[in-house]
């Protein structure tokens, strides 16, 4: 009840009448807007409610609005404005991993609304076989009543008899596999699931073929996500190139042009800071985007916030989030 009635003032008038004045130092001068899925809502349920899609009307509605309200550009006139200190306040949109309902139902309507995005490709997803650990964890706790595994001579075990139990299960092992690398990860898949059989998600993702359908867009500019989505600080430094260079590589071998821009896997300080950001610059590419939240600054191209566009968003959180608020908030959160 309290979440509801916070979530009805947050999206009122009144308030955003209130903060769009008051958050205005906080506001900077544009927006970085990520996204992930977008999907019929008969097809929702592929989310295996993670909170990573959206429903193709919700994200119609989220277009037109932005649209209507605010000067949306590609992540090439993004930068290219921050960097000459443009001061009116730019919007880009981007999306990332590379799913295949990028291509089937987001690009329709960027295209019938004419705006620009970017879709940050993890290379490793453009496979036949494709594991994902955040997908196949959620479907074993979901249909499972309890987890028992031994990992690290610690034995672990998890009651799931109820959605809230299985919530926190997942969001509990969800930080473990955040702080593993790649290679760990599918061992611990395996020792959770007692299965070297993964199962296979790579329907879910652009292919090749899908790629190059969206590299001949003019709408659509593509970054990197990586190789293989690691957490790249907890990776040695030869490592952590690797994976930025490989996934440039096969992009630009792929699509015969330059890839300009990367987006760090899970993006916050725990996964990226400045090592990472440096190793970046380094590589000469134009940008990168975290899922950091300040304002963006012509100082700081490598390491650029994101404002996160969840399944319960709507036009009215979007309108508040872009006031500067998100960005003063996240100071005490």
């Amino acid at each position: 009840m309290i979440k509801n009635f916070l979530k009805y003032f947050y999206t009122s008038n009144t308030f955003f009448n209130l903060i769009n004045f008051a958050a205005r130092p906080w506001k900077g001068y544009g927006a970085i807007i990520m996204y992930h899925r977008v999907l019929p809502i008969n097809k929702i349920y592929q989310d295996y409610d993670l909170g990573l899609a959206i429903t193709l009307s919700s994200f119609e509605n989220q277009i037109k609005f932005l649209k209507n309200n605010y000067t949306i550009v590609s992540m090439d006139d993004f930068v290219e404005k921050l960097k000459n200190k443009k001061k009116e306040f730019y919007v880009a949109i981007t999306f990332d991993d590379g799913y295949k309902d990028n291509l089937d139902y987001a690009l329709p309507i960027l295209k019938k609304n004419n705006i620009p995005a970017t879709i940050y490709i993890t290379t490793r997803f453009l496979d036949k076989n494709v594991w994902v650990w955040w997908y196949e964890l959620k479907e074993i706790i979901d249909e499972k009543n309890s987890l028992n595994f031994k990992y690290r001579n610690k034995k672990k075990i998890y009651s799931l008899n109820d959605k809230k139990e299985k919530t926190k299960v997942f969001h509990h092992l969800r930080k473990l596999f955040l702080n593993l690398p790649v290679e760990e990860q599918l061992n611990l898949l395996q020792i959770i699931t007692q299965n070297k059989i993964r199962k296979n998600y790579s329907k879910i993702f652009l292919n090749s073929r899908d790629l190059n359908l969206l590299n001949n867009e003019p709408l659509i500019t593509i970054g990197s996500h990586s190789h293989s989505h690691p957490n790249l600080k907890i990776l040695e430094e030869e490592k952590k190139i690797f994976e930025i260079e490989n996934s440039n590589q096969i992009l630009e071998n792929l699509l015969n042009k330059k890839i300009k821009h990367f987006s760090y896997p899970y993006g916050g300080k725990n996964e990226a800071n400045t090592n990472e950001y440096e190793i970046v610059q380094n590589l000469k590419l134009n940008s990168a985007v975290t899922t950091r939240i300040y304002p963006p600054d012509h100082n700081k191209l490598f390491s650029l916030p994101r404002i996160y566009v969840g399944k319960n968003a709507n036009e009215k959180v979007i309108r508040s989030h872009l006031t500067g608020f998100y960005n003063f908030i996240s100071k005490f959160i």
